[in-house]
C-alpha cells in the first residue's frame, strides 16, 4: 500500500511539473500543438532508438481518458497501453508524445525507472537541458533516480539556499 501511495503522490507531482516548468518560456516549444503526421514522424524517430525491437505503437488523436471537471471544463489525459498512443485534444505535443513513449517502451508507473528514462528522453530528442530538468523536478519533488545523485546534490544544495534567500 506505502508503494501505490508513493506512486501516486509522485505522478501527481510529475504532471504538476510537466504543466508549469514546459509552459516557461524557453521550454514552450514543448507544449505547442502539432499535427498528427508530424507527432508520428516524431515517434518513429524515438521508436527505431528506443522500441527494442517490437512494433512502434499507433498514435492516433482522441478524446483521451476522462479526468475530471473543474471550472465547469472536462479534462481529458492522453494514454498509452503499449499498442496505442492516444493524445487527447489539448495535449499533441512533443512533451504528452515523449512520456507516453515512455510508457510504450515498458515503463508503466510513475517511478523513478520512468522518470529516469524520460529525462534521457526530453534530453536526447527535445534538446532539454538535463540539469535543468533534474532541478526542475527537484523543485516539485519528483523522485529522481540515484543516477543523477551527483547533480541531484548539487542542485538540492542550491534549491535549499534559493528557498531560503526567498523568505
Amino acid at each position: 500500500m506505502q508503494k501505490q501511495y508513493r506512486e501516486m503522490v509522485n505522478t501527481r507531482r510529475l504532471y504538476k511539473f510537466e504543466g508549469e516548468f514546459f509552459n516557461w518560456s524557453p521550454y514552450r516549444y514543448m507544449t505547442t500543438q502539432l499535427t498528427k503526421q508530424t507527432l508520428v514522424n516524431i515517434g518513429k524517430i524515438i521508436w527505431n532508438d528506443e522500441g527494442n525491437g517490437f512494433l512502434i505503437p499507433e498514435i492516433r488523436f482522441g478524446k483521451g481518458l476522462y479526468h475530471g471537471t473543474a471550472k465547469g471544463l472536462k479534462y481529458y489525459y492522453s494514454w498509452c497501453d503499449r499498442e496505442t498512443i492516444e493524445l487527447a485534444p489539448t495535449q499533441r505535443d512533443i512533451m504528452t508524445l515523449i512520456h507516453e513513449m515512455v510508457h510504450a517502451v515498458g515503463y508503466s508507473n510513475h517511478d523513478t525507472k520512468f522518470v529516469g528514462k524520460y529525462i534521457e528522453l526530453l534530453t536526447k530528442y527535445a534538446g532539454v537541458p538535463k540539469k535543468e530538468l533534474i532541478q526542475g523536478m527537484i523543485e516539485y519533488n519528483v523522485a529522481v533516480p540515484r543516477k543523477y545523485k551527483r547533480l541531484y546534490t548539487q542542485c538540492k544544495t542550491t534549491t535549499r539556499t534559493s528557498r531560503r534567500k526567498k523568505r
